[in-house]
């Protein structure tokens, strides 16, 4: 089983898998897409984590998050 890792923090980017951002045609969007997120912590350090994202996640940039362990993986929740 994988480990449970949170990270709470400031969105910094979304790196989407340049196969799946340059074919947008031959990629099914409603599904999730393993991208990596750059999230700064409170402490100032930068973590690079795969997270589970749909193509209309870059909203979230630039605001703070948390990651959150699923079934479908790790993805990326807004904190109010």
């Amino acid at each position: 089983m994988a480990e449970n890792v949170q990270i709470e923090g400031k969105l910094l980017a979304l790196h989407w898998n340049t196969s799946e951002s340059d074919a947008t045609l031959n990629v099914d969007t409603s599904k999730p897409q393993l991208v990596t997120a750059e999230i700064e912590d409170a402490a100032g350090l930068t973590h690079r984590i795969e997270v589970s994202a749909y193509w209309d996640a870059d909203f979230l940039v630039g605001k703070e998050v948390t990651t959150q362990s699923t079934d479908e993986g790790v993805v990326l929740e807004q904190v109010e």
